[in-house]
C-alpha cells in the first residue's frame, strides 16, 4: 500500500511556485484542498495534483484529436 505523502504550506508553496499569501487566501476560499488540523494547514500531494490538473490546457493535437474522434462518431 502506497502511503500518502502530504505537503506543509512551505513545501506546498514550493511545488506549485506560489506565494504562501495566494496559498493561504485560496484556503480560505475553499479553492484548494486542504486538510486542518488544528491551526494547522496540510495539503494531500495526490489531491492538489489533481486540482492542478483542472487547469491544464489541452494540446492542439488533443483538441484535433477530440474533434476528429467527435466527428467520427456522428
Amino acid at each position: 500500500m502506497l502511503e500518502k505523502k502530504y505537503f506543509g504550506i512551505d513545501a506546498l508553496a514550493e511545488y506549485i511556485n506560489e506565494s504562501k499569501s495566494a496559498i493561504y487566501k485560496k484556503t480560505y476560499r475553499n479553492m484548494i484542498p486542504f486538510i486542518k488540523t488544528g491551526k494547522k494547514l496540510l495539503f494531500e500531494k495526490e489531491a492538489i495534483d489533481k486540482w492542478l490538473d483542472q487547469f491544464r490546457q489541452p494540446t492542439i493535437q488533443e483538441i484535433r484529436n477530440e474533434v476528429f474522434n467527435n466527428l467520427k462518431t456522428k
